[in-house]
């Protein structure tokens, strides 16, 4: 590349390189590049003159700011690299504390290690006291002797969360061992079977369902067939009432509005007349005025009468139409109760 060396206006050389755009003035940029190949290294392996220096083989020797640099950027890259392929959420497991862990609290070990000990062999007495008295029980059932056994089982449904065993031996002792299951059902008949399956327990409920189930069975047949009797019994009474009440509210409801409509009237009448009372001097407004009372107190008293006789045939016909207001129609109402209960230990 051609250069040329020229005189400056103070008499200094000035080096121009010829480029494409015409000659450029280099004589600083080359100054420099002298001055980096001269510089002298001091004692920290820097150029006096704040340059690099470079080793013999031209290349920069890397100080201790730059070595910690570059370490440092190097961790980083790794570490974004890292969470760049894992992509994964931050999770931390807590270990999981036992029901009693409380109790422990500001114990020495060797007292923690004696309540565990303690509360590991209460729990076990508790067991084998439930396992005893219904075994008890089960034996005084055997025997015929009931209500021990019912009061055997009382005591081992107090032991025990999910105690299903006593609570089929405490029904089975109060019921006579189901043979008398309407013992059971008299419980649940105004809240049903989810509340009875929710008192029992649903293994205990499974339990007596399949061990009991033809006594369930034969009980349904008897009380379907006293409930199909009773309600045709009920049913044919109620309509026969309903009959007799439909004529007595049509009837007293014709003499509700008959005395009704004159009442009103004789009142707008006396009314009237007492405003034109002073409108003649012959008091023919005062004898109508007095007239229109009389004959609505009359009406009135009418009126009063029989709206009574109509409110009543009214009362007495909703009453017809709710089975429970009769014994028989209660006692229906019940069999439909016991129904759907030995339904559901049936199906």
């Amino acid at each position: 590349m051609e250069e040329r060396i020229i005189d400056d206006e103070y008499g200094r050389g000035i080096r121009l390189r010829k480029t494409k755009d015409g000659y450029v003035d280099v004589t600083d940029e080359i100054a420099g590049e002298d001055e980096k190949e001269t510089a002298v290294p001091g004692p920290d392996g820097v150029a006096e003159d704040g340059a690099t220096q470079l080793t013999a083989d031209g290349a920069e020797n890397e100080t201790e700011e730059d070595v910690v640099v570059g370490d440092l950027e190097e961790s980083l890259e790794d570490l974004e690299a890292e969470n760049d392929g894992e992509g994964e959420e931050v999770t931390f497991e807590f270990p999981e504390l036992e029901e009693d862990d409380e109790d422990l609290v500001n114990l020495t070990p060797e007292e923690a290690i004696a309540l565990r000990r303690k509360k590991e062999a209460e729990e076990a007495q508790r067991k084998a006291d439930y396992k005893r008295l219904c075994g008890e029980g089960d034996e005084l059932l055997l025997s015929g002797s009931f209500k021990a056994a019912e009061l055997k089982f009382e005591k081992a449904l107090a032991l025990e969360e999910n105690a299903w065993e006593a609570v089929v031996g405490y029904w089975r002792a109060k019921t006579s061992d189901f043979s008398r299951p309407d013992e059971l059902m008299n419980e649940y008949l105004e809240t049903g079977y989810d509340s009875l399956e929710s008192d029992l327990g649903e293994d205990a409920v499974e339990a007596i369902k399949k061990q009991y189930r033809e006594v369930f069975e034969a009980r349904l047949a008897e009380v379907s067939e006293a409930e199909e009797e009773l309600g045709k019994e009920v049913l044919a009474k109620q309509s026969k009432r309903r009959a007799i009440l439909r004529q007595r509210i049509s009837a007293t409801r014709g003499k509700f509005i008959g005395t009704a409509v004159p009442t009103a009237l004789f009142l707008i009448l006396g009314i009237v007349f007492g405003y034109l009372i002073t409108t003649r001097r012959d008091g023919l407004f005062l004898y109508l005025t007095i007239a229109a009372g009389v004959l609505f107190a009359v009406s009135f008293v009418a009126f009063g009468i029989f709206t009574n006789r109509f409110v009543n045939a009214r009362r007495i016909n909703r009453a017809n139409e709710d089975l429970s207001s009769t014994e028989e129609g209660e006692r229906l109402l019940e069999l439909r109760a016991y129904k759907e209960l030995y339904g559901h230990f049936v199906g």
